[in-house]
């Protein structure tokens, strides 16, 4: 095993998480923030009609956190008794480190709040930093239960409300910061959705009827709305918080006659990469900084998106980049619109390189290599759901108190026993099917394999897979079928940057006529270091899929959750 960090005593190794979490305390504030998710009337593309659904403090996105590195969460959750919605919320990207309890995962980590109760979490930001968000995780809620979640390096790099001095991030400046927060909305209710998801009528995903960029799109002209603005001075360097809100589709993003460079990516910084356009997965964030070089400071220019991987449809998520804040809001004074390229497998992030050096070792042999093999299937009932390796896992609501979440059965005392059980069943296979889970060692070098998989209609797609609690290395990825004998030493990212998002890109098998249903069409190799002891999903952050079963949970450490 590697020093350090993750040292070879596997109890120093827990001291150390220890003693880090004492030591992030000494310099860190107490921030308190209250959500309060109710009912409310939405209609953010002027569409004919509007509907209710669930917003958070009346806000859609829901309003920005934001926290200084290593500072004490609190957050107060009021669930309004007329929202008729159970719901938790999880902070993406942040890894609970100690906390596991406030992973906000409905059945695993927490009963789902009720409606008319509050529920308090409480967590410390450890030694993270960059952006993140923070959405329900039950139903398909989070379509509207979203919203940024921003830790800055230091006090110093807060943004002022004056903007004369210059921000920094490592070794990046820029005079001031914007976020860009992607999501979807769709012409039905979450129940009217939810309905045909996991329902008999089920015929495959249906793309949304508006993309929508900060909460805002045009579904028509004759509407009356107006595009979202993001309003900038000349000749400044922005910073760009892209932050993929989505739930079922890949989103190009880009700016009209602006380039982009990417400096972070899901929370970590990287080496400085020159992008035309972003691609956005649902649950990826990005930091770009853009440069506001156009000659005139009287124009405004088009951020335009377009949805991958998905049914050929076109995207009316549209918003202006203003020059001039006096400029009206309903169309860029250039008219020109960024051209966007065909879908490019693997997109530009085998060319990321990380600004610090990994954490864990990616040429070592791995402890476990466990794969995946997610598979469509029509049930007995006529519904459609997705297993993994043959095995259904629908994700619990939470609501039945009667039953405690799986984290609850490790903790103290009364968990000896469940304990003794996960530790047996790591000296034969890691995967129990009583809790649908793979337990792991302290410790331990895991790499994933992730296979993508042809739909009944024959066509390969992909998806955006998301680990909690720790970060993710990609390995290597390739087509077919992953065979450990042949494969086990490809090395296809000579530069693996830490993610919590990856999308496991589909590969097409050969030419059309296409492929059978449930062909394995293509992989990925992420590798994980379980550093981190609790009870963490891994699953498809297309909300659709999750629900209909594209979900696992990876126990770390069962024997150590009784000491944090």
């Amino acid at each position: 095993m590697m020093q350090g960090f993750y040292g070879s005593s596997k109890l120093l190794s827990l001291y150390f998480i220890i003693a880090l979490l004492l030591v992030c305390s000494a310099y860190a504030e107490l921030r308190t923030f209250e959500l309060n998710i109710s009912r409310g009337s939405l209609n953010p593309d002027c569409y004919e009609r509007g509907y209710t659904g669930l917003l958070v403090n009346g806000q859609f996105p829901a309003p920005p956190i934001r926290v200084t590195k290593n500072d004490h969460v609190h957050v107060i959750i009021h669930n309004d008794v007329d929202s008729n919605h159970s719901t938790t919320i999880h902070y993406h990207g942040i890894l609970q480190i100690g906390t596991p309890e406030a992973d906000g995962v409905p059945g695993l980590t927490q009963v789902a709040i009720q409606p008319g109760e509050t529920y308090h979490q409480r967590f410390q930001v450890i030694d993270q930093t960059g952006t993140y968000y923070y959405h329900a995780h039950l139903g398909l809620s989070d379509d509207t239960v979203s919203g940024p979640f921003i830790v800055y390096e230091s006090e110093d790099a807060w943004p002022s409300k004056d903007n004369k001095k210059k921000l920094k991030d490592g070794p990046y400046e820029y005079d001031d910061e914007r976020t860009l927060f992607l999501s979807e909305w769709w012409h039905q209710t979450e129940q009217e959705r939810m309905d045909y998801i996991m329902g008999t009528n089920y015929r495959g995903m249906v793309g949304a009827d508006s993309y929508l960029i900060n909460g805002k799109a045009v579904y028509s002209r004759e509407s009356g709305c107006e595009y979202p603005t993001i309003d900038v001075e000349p000749q400044k360097v922005y910073r760009v918080r892209v932050i993929g809100g989505l739930t079922l589709a890949v989103v190009g993003v880009s700016f009209a006659r602006h380039n982009l460079t990417i400096i972070e990516v899901d929370g970590q910084l990287v080496k400085p990469h020159s992008v035309s356009y972003l691609e956005v997965a649902p649950g990826q964030r990005f930091s770009v900084l853009l440069t506001t070089d156009q000659p005139a400071a009287d124009q405004s220019y088009f951020i335009d998106t377009k949805p991958y991987y998905i049914r050929e449809t076109e995207s009316n998520g549209r918003a202006i980049l203003r020059y001039n804040t006096k400029l009206p809001a309903t169309t860029a004074s250039v008219d020109e619109h960024p051209k966007f390229p065909p879908p490019t497998p693997q997109w530009h992030f085998a060319d990321l390189a990380p600004f610090n050096p990994p954490s864990i070792d990616l040429e070592k042999e791995a402890d476990r290599t466990i794969v995946i093999k997610p598979m469509e299937k029509v049930m007995a009932d006529n519904t459609t759901a997705w297993l993994l390796n043959d095995r259904l896992y629908y994700p619990s609501d939470g609501t039945n108190k009667a039953h405690p979440p799986l984290l609850a059965k490790f903790i103290g005392n009364d968990g000896k026993d469940f304990v003794s059980k996960q530790q047996q069943r790591l000296e034969a296979d890691s995967f129990d099917p009583d809790i649908g889970a793979y337990t792991l060692q302290f410790n331990e070098t895991v790499d994933i394999v992730i296979h993508t998989t042809a739909i009944a209609n024959g066509v390969c797609i992909g998806h955006p897979w998301h680990t909690h609690g720790h970060y993710h290395y990609v390995l290597a990825h390739g087509a077919g079928e992953y065979v450990h004998e042949q494969d086990k030493d490809l090395r296809t990212y000579q530069t693996a940057i830490a993610r919590d998002t990856s999308f496991v890109y589909p590969v097409q098998p050969g030419p059309p006529p296409r492929t059978a249903g449930n062909t394995l069409c293509g992989w990925s190799k992420i590798r994980i270091y379980t550093s981190n002891p609790g009870v963490w999903p891994l699953h498809c952050h297309i909300t659709s899929h999750m629900v209909q079963g594209m979900m696992t949970v990876l126990v770390a450490a069962p024997d150590k959750l009784s000491l944090l």
